[in-house]
């Protein structure tokens, strides 16, 4: 198979080969045609895919239930007495003597210095702001809306009765002119006198009272708590644990293991094959004829008469000379 697709590439690489043609500048060779090119039908294999049916064995698994003995251990309780030996603690009482130290308070009379600090009242002068109100009178620039009457000349239109050439009795539009008087507003600014409230403040003495706290020392006598420390003796009792051996039974439980057969079932998977039919995808090598291009068989060419001198290194192409 892989030779006959190397003879189809071949086939088709001989499509991109360009033909050479004979070169008459060549001295004392005769000049031909170029190799035509032919189309040549070939035989190849094309790989071609089909689906088929095939049968194929299978292993599968089906449920049994078997029947088996095994062996099950089975813990049995079993009691029994066992003798053991304890300790028992009994308190004996002791008695020691220790000594030990008592503060005892004793009282004296200690006479100390201290300052107070004494509050006293004592006049002070200071100085404060008031307020006051105050009337001055200021410029103020006001507008005043004034104004004069004007006579105007207006165009006004009227109707004149006449008649018309046949003596009917009509109405002219004719204008006139009158005399309007208009009103001519006016803004006259003045200065006035304003009258205006300002608020001052004036320093003003005062007197105010100020609490003052003076030290003065002054001397007390109190009684002061000294502690003493004197030693006394006191007996102590103290209990002291001693240990007595003793011994008893007790009932202990001990689990034994007893080994026993015993009939279980259980289910086992038990493989069988099965024929199947499938499909499978195939591939095949199929013959397919195609059309390759290839070069002609060259023209026999006669050989070109004698056209060369013995003198000249190169001559003219010959005449045609193939048959």
């Amino acid at each position: 198979m892989k030779k006959l697709l190397w003879v189809s590439l071949a086939a088709v690489g001989l499509l991109g080969v360009p033909s050479s043609p004979v070169s008459a500048d060549h001295c004392c060779q005769p000049a031909c045609p170029a190799p035509a090119t032919c189309m040549v039908e070939r035989t190849v294999l094309v790989p071609h895919m089909t689906m088929e049916t095939r049968k194929v064995c299978v292993t599968q698994c089906r449920p049994e239930t078997h029947t088996r003995k095994i062996t099950v251990c089975k813990m049995v309780e079993e009691r029994k007495e066992v003798a053991y030996e304890y300790c028992e603690w009994h308190p004996e009482a002791h008695t020691r003597q220790e000594t030990y130290q008592v503060s005892v308070p004793e009282w004296k009379d200690v006479t100390t210095e201290f300052t107070v600090m004494v509050p006293h009242t004592e006049k002070r002068q200071g100085v404060r702001k008031v307020a006051k109100c105050v009337a001055s009178t200021e410029k103020r620039t006001v507008c005043e809306q004034g104004g004069h009457w004007e006579d105007r000349p207006v165009q006004v239109q009227t109707f004149v009765r006449g008649c018309d050439a046949c003596g009917r009795p009509t109405c002219c539009p004719q204008m006139t002119t009158c005399t309007q008087k208009v009103w001519v507003p006016e803004v006259i600014q003045k200065e006035i006198d304003v009258t205006v409230h300002k608020v001052v403040c004036e320093d003003q003495p005062f007197e105010y009272d100020v609490t003052v706290c003076k030290p003065e020392t002054r001397t007390c006598t109190q009684k002061v708590c000294v502690p003493k420390c004197e030693t006394h003796t006191r007996e102590v009792q103290y209990f002291v644990h001693v240990a007595e051996k003793k011994t008893g039974t007790r009932t202990v439980v001990c689990c034994k293991p007893v080994m026993e057969e015993k009939e279980v079932q259980c289910t086992v998977m038990v493989p069988y094959k099965v024929e199947k039919e499938i499909q499978v995808c195939v591939c095949r090598m199929v013959e397919k004829k195609i059309q390759v291009a290839v070069c002609c068989p060259a023209p026999v060419c006669a050989p070109a008469p004698s056209c060369c001198q013995p003198a000249a290194s190169c001559c003219r192409p010959a005449p045609s000379c193939c048959r």
